[in-house]
């Protein structure tokens, strides 16, 4: 076949809608970190308005989309410092970079000193991964936690 014979095969409009659905795809890609961030920061404000505790019920019965997608989308919006939004980034990779990639420190460090220094490293991670705003709550329920296993050791253990 030659090329003129390719016009009445209807390739050339094949190739065109191919295009342009690939443009689409791209444009895409690059946009959905930035709609992420819009409707973060939108679910933000709504929830600094709200009284505690309202927030999950104003979402299910407004927003049509699941409690852990808005706080992925919150949780971009509150980072979005973090990456360059023309990167072509997932929201999946875009969440990675927020978090860290995630692997505690592996350097081989044994014992209770570096299996509690691996423990250390792995929730400040988590707290960075937080929104700003959960941060403290997050930091003085572990608090309490850890007062409370350190007074838990100190009891003498029970005789029988």
């Amino acid at each position: 076949m030659t090329p003129t014979d390719l016009t009445n095969t209807g390739l050339p409009e094949l190739a065109t809608k191919i295009k342009q659905a690939h443009r689409a795809v791209r444009d895409a890609a690059k946009n959905i970190v930035t709609q992420a961030i819009l409707a973060g920061a939108g679910l933000n404000d709504a929830k600094a308005k709200l009284a505690h505790g309202e927030f999950l019920v104003w979402l299910k019965d407004h927003c049509e989309l699941s409690e852990r997608t808005a706080y992925n989308y919150m949780l971009i919006a509150a980072n979005r410092n973090k990456f360059a939004l023309d990167a072509n980034l997932t929201l999946a990779q875009a969440l990675r970079q927020i978090r860290g990639n995630g692997n505690a420190d592996d350097s081989g460090k044994g014992g209770p000193v570096g299996l509690y220094d691996r423990a250390q490293a792995t929730l400040m991670k988590k707290l960075g991964g937080l929104l700003p705003g959960d941060v403290e709550d997050a930091a003085k329920r572990t608090i309490a936690e850890l007062e409370a296993a350190v007074a838990a050791t100190k009891r003498p253990a029970p005789t029988t």
